[in-house]
């Protein structure tokens, strides 16, 4: 598996192995004769020959050279690990050079370290998720907080393990529904049909979540709370490549819509409209409850659909105009000011909203992608502050947080990555990592603040 060439004094290749052949795509016959230059990058030719002199000087029988640059005779660059020997035939001073094409090993070795970035993000989220419904879940006991925020967390893993099933590719959708409607229903009390969808990774723990909720409802308030009640859904695909979805109740007691929203129709929503980028509307029949959602063709499973891209969005805003937004004085100020919320998960940013307002802070609006930050920006003054989550569905944020640098509006990232290297843009921006304090949070957001207007001080004095 080691390619070895031998040179002679004059860099001269002599000798050329079939594993050299194989490695850098050329024949022997036609290697014999070249000068070892050949196999190697040009910006790195005169340091090798000074090397390969030097060595041949020193006479040394072996030298370790490591890692080292390779060029396969089409042009293509790779990495070896290569030593070089030397020997003596005759009068004549010979060298070879062992090399191992490390190629598949580096790129394993990325994907770990990838791998294991991700896993750490993807737990972070999890517990500042968890973190956010004992916060948010209300309940007029303790036993009924309990059964709560428990069917919730175990909403959360069966969807877990699901992805971990399916190696985090997606999951049926088909699979999803049947898993959480079975864990509150006899197989009788429910039934759904639809064509075969993949839902994408990153759809498939709010979907479960979102089927938690309604199965709870409706256990507690309709179909499902009466031997009778049946519970149908039914989906299709759209021309246009959005999922329609059914949820309809029949059978239980007689239905009226509610005087207010409890956290669970709010949690619906902001499933549906933050986290999935979809549509719904809820009919409130006698008869029964029902719900019609639409989700967009990006909560589907294909090719790239769960890639990062670092490009630049269509979607980048263009920069801010300044209006008479209210300034926090650059010593700091408890009341706090207007911020803008850019995050995702919609537990997480209903947990942020609420506990923000309870330090002074007026949030201008929650978003859950760049094109939502964009529509409450074009519609409001210019906020006192941003938090960005780093990842949205799968995109970056940096488009974001780009127009907002150019337009002076301070923000920080709160994100489950532990760093921003990934984007030497933003490594030296403020950063809050997942599960955060509301403490933090605030401290953070003070600072940005404060440091961006006494530059702004500084700016204007000068």
């Amino acid at each position: 598996m080691d390619a070895i060439i031998t040179i002679d004094e004059h860099q001269r290749i002599i000798q050329f192995n079939p594993a050299a052949e194989l490695m850098f795509k050329l024949p022997a016959c036609e290697a014999i004769g070249q000068r070892l230059e050949r196999f190697i990058p040009h910006r790195f030719r005169a340091d090798h020959n000074e090397h390969i002199l030097r060595f041949g000087s020193t006479g040394e029988t072996s030298r370790q050279m490591g890692v080292v640059s390779a060029l396969r005779a089409d042009g293509e660059e790779f990495s070896v690990e290569a030593s070089i020997s030397q020997a003596m035939a005759g009068e004549e001073r010979l060298s070879s050079v062992i090399m191992r094409d490390i190629t598949e090993r580096k790129a394993n070795e990325k994907s770990q370290a990838l791998l294991a970035r991700e896993v750490d993000h993807r737990a972070k989220n999890i517990l500042a998720v968890v973190s956010s419904l004992v916060t948010l879940t209300r309940a007029p006991t303790r036993e009924a907080y309990i059964e709560s925020l428990t069917g919730r967390i175990a909403a959360m893993s069966r969807a877990h393990g699901l992805l971990a099933q399916q190696r985090w590719q997606g999951a049926s959708l088909r699979r999803v529904v049947h898993d959480e409607l079975e864990a509150h229903a006899e197989p009788s009390k429910f039934s759904f049909v639809g064509p075969e969808i993949v839902l994408s990774s990153r759809t498939v723990q709010p979907v479960g979540m979102l089927l938690h909720e309604l199965s709870t409802n409706a256990v507690k308030y309709g179909a499902l709370s009466v031997p009778d009640g049946h519970v149908y859904l039914t989906w299709e695909r759209s021309e246009n490549g959005s999922i329609w979805l059914s949820w309809r109740e029949s059978g239980g007691p007689a239905v009226k819509a509610p005087t207010q929203s409890g956290f669970g129709t709010t949690l619906i929503q902001q499933i549906i409209e933050s986290q999935l980028g979809g549509t719904f509307r809820a009919h409130w029949d006698r008869a029964g409850y029902g719900l019609m959602m639409s989700l967009p063709e990006t909560a589907l499973q294909s090719a790239g659909n769960d890639a990062r891209s670092t490009t630049p969005s269509k979607d980048e805003p263009h920069a801010i105009p300044p209006t008479a937004a209210q300034k926090i004085e650059a010593e700091g100020n408890d009341s706090g000011g207007s911020l803008l919320i850019v995050e995702d998960e919609p537990l997480l940013a209903m947990q942020l909203s609420q506990s923000l307002k309870e330090f002074g802070w007026t949030v201008l609006g929650v978003a859950g992608s760049i094109e939502d930050a964009n529509r409450i920006l074009a519609n409001q003054p210019r906020p006192d502050a941003a938090i960005l989550d780093v990842d949205l569905g799968g995109s970056p944020v940096f488009p974001l947080a780009r127009a907002l640098r150019r337009s002076g509006v301070p923000f920080i990232f709160c994100t489950g990555y532990e760093d921003l290297e990934y984007s030497s843009e933003f490594s030296s921006c403020t950063a809050v990592r997942k599960p955060a304090t509301v403490l933090q949070i605030v401290r953070a957001l003070r600072d940005v603040v404060r440091t961006t207007n006494a530059q702004a001080m500084m700016s204007t004095a000068h």
